[in-house]
C-alpha cells in the first residue's frame, strides 16, 4: 500500500497525535498492513525515502514501537496495537508529569505573584455560572470560609450549601444568615458551622475565602414574584477588599450576641 494510500487510513492522523511524524507514522502502518520486511521494501512501498529509512526505524524501536530480527538484511515488524498502545500511555505520562512540574513549580507561583498584585473583578449572570463559581471558592479556601446570607435562593443554593457540613469538617466556616434564611436552609445544612442568626442582615449575599476572593450576590426587584427578579454575581480576587469583610464578618462575632442578635453556636441543625 502507497504512502498516499497510507495516510488515507484513519489510523495515521491517530498516529500522528500520539506524537509521531509523517514518516514514523507511514513506517508503522506500512509493518502493520506488509508484516515485516526489510528497510528497502519499507522504503519502496511507503515512499519514505530510502536515506531516511533507517533513521525512521531507529526511533520507532527506540521508542518501543517495532523490533528487528537478527537476520541478514534486517526485518523490521511492528509490535501489537494493545502493546503499542501501552507504550503511547507511558509517553504521554510521562509528558503531562513534565508539563505538571512546569506548571506547579514554575508558573503557578509566577501566577499568585501577579495576581496578588492586582484586582480581579468579574461579573456573573447566569445561575450555573454562579454555582460554579460558589463552588470554586468553597473549594479554593485554605482554612477559613465566611459567608452572609441575607436572602437564600434554591435555584442556585439549593444543592451547593449541603456541601457545608463536610467543608465544615476541615476548614473554620463562619456564617451570618437572617431569619429567613435560616428558616429556608433544608435540614442540617449548616452543621458544623459558626452561625449567627440575625433579623437585621441585608438582603444581599457575600461569601469569602482567606484565598482572597469575595463574592458578591445582589438582586434587582427582590420584593417582586422570582420570575420577575434580576440577580447577578461579582466576583473580586483581592486580598485587601476580602480582609476588610473578614474583618467585619468577625466584629459580629464578637459583640454579635451583645447587640441583641439571636445566636447558634455549632452544630447548627436548621430550624426545627
Amino acid at each position: 500500500m502507497p504512502g498516499t494510500d497510507l495516510r488515507s487510513m484513519a489510523a495515521y492522523q491517530a498516529l500522528k497525535e500520539a506524537g509521531l511524524t509523517d514518516y514514523e507514522a507511514l513506517a508503522y502502518l506500512g509493518l502493520v498492513v506488509r508484516g515485516p520486511t526489510t528497510a528497502k521494501a519499507l522504503s519502496e512501498s511507503t515512499g519514505i525515502p530510502n536515506t531516511r529509512v533507517y533513521d525512521v526505524l531507529g526511533e520507532l524501536e527506540r521508542r518501543g514501537w517495532i523490533e528487528v530480527d537478527a537476520s541478514r538484511p534486517m526485518r523490521f515488524r511492528a509490535k501489537p496495537p494493545p502493546e503499542v498502545l501501552g507504550v503511547v500511555r507511558a509517553e504521554q505520562q510521562q509528558r503531562l508529569g513534565r508539563v505538571e512540574e512546569v506548571f506547579m513549580k514554575e508558573l503557578l507561583p509566577v501566577y499568585e505573584t501577579k495576581a496578588a498584585e492586582s484586582t480581579e473583578i468579574w461579573f456573573i449572570r447566569s445561575v450555573p455560572g454562579m454555582v460554579n463559581r460558589i463552588r470554586s471558592l468553597l473549594s479554593s479556601a485554605k482554612g477559613e470560609l465566611r459567608l452572609m446570607m441575607g436572602h437564600f435562593e434554591t435555584e442556585v443554593y439549593g444543592g451547593v450549601i449541603g456541601e457545608i457540613p463536610e467543608i465544615a469538617r476541615k476548614k473554620r466556616v463562619r456564617v451570618i444568615v437572617s431569619e429567613d434564611v435560616a428558616r429556608a436552609i433544608p435540614g442540617s445544612g449548616l452543621q458544623g458551622a459558626e452561625v449567627i442568626v440575625g433579623a437585621a442582615v441585608a438582603p444581599f449575599n457575600i461569601i469569602l475565602s482567606d484565598s482572597g476572593e469575595v463574592l458578591f450576590h445582589l438582586w434587582s426587584g427582590i420584593e417582586s414574584p422570582p420570575e420577575r427578579r434580576k440577580n447577578f454575581m461579582v466576583y473580586v480576587s483581592d486580598r485587601s477588599i476580602e480582609k476588610v469583610i473578614r474583618d467585619y464578618i468577625d466584629a459580629f462575632f464578637s459583640v454579635g450576641f451583645l447587640a441583641g442578635q439571636t445566636g447558634r453556636r455549632p452544630p447548627f441543625t436548621g430550624q426545627g
